[in-house]
């Protein structure tokens, strides 16, 4: 297995997710993420949007044969979905609703941020619910998803409409995130930064390790 395609590049999550205990279902999780990162990046590397539907065509139909129970198209990343998929029981269809909501992304320039909350709620929402799943500890993680993945989107490529008000609201709704057990709490971890990616200054390796240990011990986003 290709260690490097089942782990997302981003320190952000890793970093987070080194804070769950077992072993195991952090590699699991780090590999969901990894997933989500993978479609995420086609938008990035192709300049056709029809190129990009095909690729993600090809991880919605890698889908389909997870579901049907035969042989599976190779990636290292199908190897482990498909496991996934049978040891925690986990529903294809939220897989299929990952891949197409990741289209919008597809064409270029700024999104609207009912687009981009779309494009969220399908994206890192759908995954952090998935990685519940994996944990065996239900929980909505919802808005601190939003305040996250609104600041990285914002990061990346822009928000038409995104300002100071719209982080104010997304940074509300998450703070009231709360009690969250230490095993669900590393999943939240990441929207301790989000401010900071939204206004445009990527914290350092340093800041983001203080931030994340102190947000971890205190149980506050």
């Amino acid at each position: 297995m290709t260690s490097s395609e089942v782990v997302p590049k981003s320190e952000d999550v890793r970093l987070a997710c080194a804070f769950i205990a077992d072993a195991d279902k952090r590699a699991d999780i780090l590999a969901l993420f990894a997933f989500l990162e993978t479609l995420r990046d086609i938008p990035e590397r192709v300049s056709d949007p029809l190129m990009g539907e095909i690729r993600l065509r090809w991880w919605y139909e890698a889908i389909e044969e997870i579901e049907q129970g035969g042989s599976v198209r190779y990636h290292p990343l199908t190897e482990v979905l498909k496991r996934l998929v049978e040891t925690y029981r986990l529903t294809p269809k939220a897989f299929y609703d990952v891949i197409e909501g990741q289209m919008p992304l597809l064409d270029k320039g700024p999104l609207t941020v009912a687009d981009a909350l779309s494009v969220v709620d399908s994206g890192e929402g759908a995954v952090l619910r998935l990685a519940c799943e994996v944990l065996g500890k239900p929980a909505d993680l919802t808005d601190v998803a939003r305040l996250y993945g609104m600041a990285q989107i914002k990061a990346s490529r822009g928000l038409s409409d995104g300002g100071d008000m719209e982080l104010a609201h997304l940074r509300r709704e998450a703070m009231k995130t709360s009690g969250l057990s230490a095993d669900i709490m590393p999943l939240a971890l990441p929207a301790v930064l989000a401010v900071d990616y939204w206004q445009g200054r990527p914290p350092g390796p340093l800041s983001k390790r203080v931030r994340l240990l102190r947000a971890f011990i205190t149980g506050k986003i």
